[in-house]
């Protein structure tokens, strides 16, 4: 006899309860609601649900409450939390307590909302842990405003096509792997390297790993990259910075799934997902010859692309006040309301940095706003430079003033300075290089 996957929704508002149990019986779901959540307390022991969707505020018992109640007799069933369209510091507390996402109402997405409980019934997925949870945000958070990627990620995490992802510095592109990865239930690691970060003559051992011997300072074998992520999704960010050498290897690997470390005799199979990201037109670069056509086609299967936060206005305060919340936690500081004037500077910038920028600038001021009132910290110099009319002055003279200004503000620090200006360590070290700043520097 089949077993319906059993859910539970403990909801005080009657409407949207039903509503919820409509749309989930349309699937093979065998789904009880109880309106009094004390109730419900004492009957989902006995129930045993496979997952339980419950609202944040009701009265007697909160959901939070709930959840923790629930958890310490059930601690392995997933929770959905339910909360009020644009709060989410409950929420964010219910992720922190082991809920597993959480909805808003009134509900934006039908299908969203069933491909994620179909994700989270299925026989076959992974067990989560709050940690892995915690190291993104809320999905809800994570797609606002890009509904249509979040469709994308949920029909194709569960496949092993590889995936692609387009979009500028700091839109996120990471976080978007890390929840393709939770989504697909593989039982491996997420691992993760950035192709721009490290050195060419580093980049082959850290992606297949070397025998002992198998060139100068090797005293040991170590597994690379890949081999770590066996089972599980590996992403390659700024993939656009790998080498021709490196391009072949890896279009190997994409087509015969095996590779071997530097030096061995024996090849290693793998059953990695590849996940790669570049903020480059890797076409363009196909077209100028720095970029494997062979490979370009393995990598782009299924393409992505992530739009600038500036394409994102009517979401920027939801994720300014999810941001908020998470850098306050971290301070030990209890957090700012925003008001109008804050509110508008937010919604006036255009945020060259996207995300990244957005935290690092509430991270900023946060710390050195003082009382209940957040005094927003921009510096407003790179979303000028970018805007300056090109006519008015030579682009090498503005490119060499954009890193100089950069490096002052970092202090020197050339990974934050490329961060800020948007481009890869690699790029920054080679234009310090061309416009002769190292003596200056």
């Amino acid at each position: 006899m089949s077993h319906y996957p059993k859910i539970v929704i403990v909801e005080d508002d009657s409407s949207f309860a039903s509503f919820l149990k409509t749309i989930l019986e349309e699937q093979p779901y065998k789904v009880e609601v109880y309106y009094d959540p004390e109730i419900a307390l004492k009957k989902i022991p006995d129930f045993k649900p496979d997952l339980i969707i419950t609202d944040l505020k009701m009265p007697k018992i909160d959901g939070i409450t709930l959840l923790e109640k629930i958890k310490k007799i059930l601690p392995e069933v997933p929770f959905i939390v339910i909360t009020a369209y644009g709060s989410i510091e409950s929420a964010v507390e219910a992720m922190k307590k082991g809920a597993v996402d959480y909805i808003t109402k009134p509900l934006s997405s039908p299908e969203s909302f069933i491909l994620l409980v179909s994700k989270l019934l299925s026989k076959e997925k992974r067990q989560i842990s709050e940690e892995e949870i915690m190291e993104i945000p809320s999905f809800e958070i994570l797609f606002a405003g890009i509904e249509d990627v979040y469709e994308k990620v949920l029909h194709v995490a569960p496949t092993d096509t590889t995936i692609i992802l387009y979009g500028e510095t700091g839109v996120g592109k990471s976080a978007i792997a890390k929840a393709i990865h939770l989504v697909s239930g593989k039982k491996g690691k997420f691992v993760e390297i950035n192709c721009a970060a490290i050195p060419e003559t580093l980049i082959e051992s850290e992606l297949f790993g070397y025998e002992r011997g198998a060139f100068s300072g090797a005293i040991t074998s170590k597994p690379g990259k890949i081999e770590l992520a066996k089972d599980g999704t590996l992403f390659l960010d700024e993939i656009s910075e790998m080498t021709p050498n490196v391009q072949a290897k890896f279009l190997r690997i994409l087509q015969d799934k095996v590779f071997e470390r530097l030096g061995a005799l024996t090849s290693i199979k793998t059953n990695a997902r590849f996940i790669v990201a570049t903020n480059k037109d890797l076409l363009e670069l196909v077209k100028q010859g720095k970029f494997r056509e062979d490979l370009y086609f393995r990598i782009n299967v299924f393409p992505i692309y992530l739009p600038p936060l500036r394409e994102r206005k009517k979401v920027i305060l939801e994720i300014t006040k999810y941001l908020i919340q998470k850098i306050s936690d971290k301070l030990g500081k209890e957090p700012p309301k925003l008001d109008k004037d804050v509110e508008k500077i937010l919604l006036s910038y255009s945020w060259p940095g996207n995300i990244r920028e957005l935290e690092n600038v509430l991270e900023r001021s946060l710390i050195l706003s003082k009382g209940n009132k957040l005094e927003i910290q921009i510096d407003f110099f790179y979303e000028k430079i970018r805007k300056e009319p090109k006519s008015e002055i030579d682009l090498k003279t503005l490119e060499k003033r954009a890193i100089l200004e950069a490096l002052e503000k970092t202090k020197g620090n050339k990974k934050k300075a490329a961060e800020l200006l948007g481009i890869s360590l690699r790029t920054l070290y080679n234009k310090i290089k061309e416009y002769k700043l190292e003596d200056i520097l």
